[in-house]
């Protein structure tokens, strides 16, 4: 009899340390798939700002152009995933329940590292008593191609981003060709950068009018930059005078 007792109890240690191993493979497994969910919603993120030229919703991306229409957003460890922030390029942190978001559990630890992700990366904040802070931690993504980056900073600061330019445009950006965005002031003259290098390359301007209305767009341009005048002369941009006015010197 105390035998077969001490076989059952055994059998039953066992079983739940295979049920333990069983369960920590599955959550890891889930982590896996959280940390593909959200490389994937950043890559479709700057794939969707190039087609479309505007910052996506989370809803933008679940069709078949992006993230396909059988993407889900559930999340067993938290609350849907979803964006926290755009305008920064964050993601919500995913790991919120309160059985997972001890900042020492291996969950969190595989979660938090940067070994399964390119396009992301966390940001996290423990709390006194090494849990997750909720309240400050994300994860965030960057943007890899430097024209998704100018796009991405013209968006972010309200101003929206005309697919086709045209003559009599006001204060507004657009596409002038694939390698080149045109500004048009309020009296639909025109700055054109390289989209690619936008503030850190050279321009062209449509007149010499635009030289003395544009004062502050052209206080950011790197300095050294050329400033091309259509049809006639180019400029360089030199640093400021020791009061801060804007200094650009003719040198053609």
């Amino acid at each position: 009899m105390m035998k077969n007792l001490i076989i059952l109890f055994l059998l039953i240690i066992h079983s739940n340390a295979n049920e333990s191993l069983i369960a920590q493979k599955q959550n890891t497994l889930y982590v896996h798939n959280l940390i593909e969910i959200e490389e994937k919603i950043a890559q479709n993120f700057e794939k969707y700002l190039l087609d479309k030229l505007q910052i996506p919703t989370i809803n933008n991306l679940i069709n078949e152009n992006y993230l396909g229409i059988n993407f889900s957003v559930q999340n067993k460890m938290g609350s849907n995933i979803d964006f926290r922030d755009t305008n920064n390029l964050q993601i919500k942190y995913a790991i919120a329940k309160n059985e997972f978001i001890n900042s020492e559990d291996y969950l969190i630890l595989l979660y938090n590292r940067d070994l399964y992700r390119d396009y992301t990366t966390v940001n996290f904040v423990t709390t006194s008593d090494k849990k997750i802070d909720l309240t400050k931690s994300f994860v965030e993504f960057k943007l890899k191609s430097p024209e998704a980056m100018t796009i991405f900073s013209i968006l972010k600061n309200g101003e929206t981003i005309l697919e086709n330019c045209s003559a009599g445009l006001i204060n507004k950006y657009c596409i002038n060709d694939k390698k080149s965005i045109r500004w048009y002031n309020s009296s639909s003259n025109w700055i054109e950068y390289n989209i690619k290098e936008f503030n850190n390359g050279n321009i062209t301007v449509s007149s010499e009018n635009v030289i003395a209305s544009e004062i502050e767009k052209l206080r950011l341009l790197k300095i050294g930059s050329y400033i091309f005048i259509k049809d006639k002369t180019k400029n360089i941009k030199m640093a400021n005078d020791t009061s801060g006015n804007l200094q650009i010197l003719k040198v053609d």
